[in-house]
């Protein structure tokens, strides 16, 4: 007979809190990713496009909000203000600044952004693989308890008919093989030179 002991070794988790997030993408593969994402983790989804007065939207919904993931490439509102104005109005809400699919994000972009309210400054999501570590990124940047419902997460992509429904992206070399994969794609950085010379 095999006796399953569970009292003294069992793994404590932290009890999923659903929070309400305001996703405002200005492409719909991207909404609809932030979307699926966050619903797999039980929380509730407001979907919104980009708008000049999002910061009025924002500080008027129909419930508290808890997030903000906001696409900042659309050009229909300058997205430093915004983040200025959110920390003014809605200093408990963290803003997370997605950009260009691929685009590294330059370390001094970034600074800039959380030097203005943002929380994290991260690419925009190129393919359904991405939504993992992207939302890790988006956890810790607005201190929320890990881990993420991996299968949760999965099931939901394999349901939508983007993904297998397996968790390969959490395995360590699949990870590594996607990062190998995002460098080859990545754009060459120029450097100004001078006469042969680098000018710094």
């Amino acid at each position: 007979m095999v006796q399953v002991l569970t009292s003294h070794f069992a793994y404590v988790f932290p009890l999923a809190v659903t929070k309400t997030v305001l996703v405002a993408q200005g492409q719909p593969f991207q909404a609809q990713l932030w979307k699926l994402a966050l619903e797999s983790q039980q929380h509730r989804v407001v979907l919104i496009s980009p708008r000049p007065d999002l910061a009025e939207v924002a500080a008027t919904p129909c419930q508290p909000l808890d997030l903000m993931v906001v696409d900042i490439t659309t050009g229909l509102f300058n997205p430093y203000a915004f983040c200025r104005e959110c920390r003014s109005r809605l200093p408990a809400v963290p803003v997370i600044l997605t950009h260009h699919p691929r685009r590294p994000i330059e370390p001094a972009e970034r600074r800039w952004a959380i030097s203005q309210g943002a929380a994290e400054m991260i690419p925009g999501l190129a393919e359904a693989d991405d939504i993992l570590p992207s939302l890790e990124q988006v956890y810790k940047a607005a201190g929320w308890p890990l881990p993420i419902d991996v299968q949760a997460l999965y099931t939901a992509l394999e349901q939508a008919g983007l993904g297998s429904g397996k968790p390969v992206s959490s395995l360590p070399e699949a990870a590594e093989e996607r990062q190998e994969q995002k460098a080859e794609t990545q754009p060459a950085k120029y450097r100004l030179m001078y006469r042969g010379r680098p000018v710094e």
